[in-house]
């Protein structure tokens, strides 16, 4: 299979389902061999159910279920272990990336290895802005070097995938910046791509992991 396009999802049913027919529409704009797999991370409420239905009903849709919420890094990483394709897409299941975005990744794959996003653009509130500022500064300073501030979307070529010299905490927030630190130091093809990050469509940010994709 040439392509994974993988959605991590918690308690995210006003908005899954849409952002499924998104992600297989971009899917199917690129290659007919690919998958959309859906991450549900321990949800609460109708997540697991329709998650199942659109796996029923979708050829190209499959599901993991998580039995407890791991949190943002689990599901990361159950994303990219439990991918199929030769190539892994991750997008959030809150709207607040555009699967569309997929083609512009994907004209890149042959020139790198991993591809993540930064913030050129971030349409949320002052306090979050803040926030994530602090956040990477202080990333900044334990790691030594700057460290972009990953915006949601991301493409990863899964046999470049580095190991981690480090265990990370199922429910941290360090995976994407020690995954970068990474896959720069042992040689990988790394490309930050500008991206928007929009407002979520629906729901609320999830405190105890500050929100998948929003730290």
């Amino acid at each position: 299979m040439r392509l994974s396009i993988t959605i991590p999802a918690y308690n995210e049913e006003s908005t899954l389902e849409e952002i499924v027919v998104e992600a297989l529409a971009a899917g199917a704009a690129i290659s007919s061999e690919f998958e959309v797999l859906i991450v549900d991370d321990g949800s609460t409420d109708i997540t697991p159910s329709l998650a199942d239905r659109l796996a029923a009903t979708q050829p190209h849709v499959r599901v993991v279920h998580h039995q407890c919420n791991q949190g943002f890094t689990g599901a990361m990483q159950s994303c990219l272990e439990q991918a199929a394709g030769e190539y892994v897409f991750l997008g959030p299941a809150d709207g607040q990336a555009d699967f569309g975005d997929i083609r512009r990744f994907w004209d890149m794959r042959a020139e790198y290895d991993l591809i993540f996003s930064c913030r050129v653009a971030r349409r949320d509130s002052r306090r979050r802005k803040i926030a994530s500022t602090t956040w990477y500064t202080f990333l900044g300073v334990v790691f030594g070097r700057k460290i972009p501030q990953f915006a949601a979307t991301f493409l990863f070529r899964r046999a470049a995938i580095p190991a981690l010299p480090v265990r990370i905490r199922p429910d941290a927030a360090n995976f994407l910046p020690v995954l970068f630190i990474t896959a720069c130091e042992t040689g990988r093809r790394v490309c930050i791509l500008g991206t928007t990050l929009h407002e979520r469509r629906a729901g609320v940010a999830k405190a105890r992991t500050a929100s998948y994709f929003s730290w």
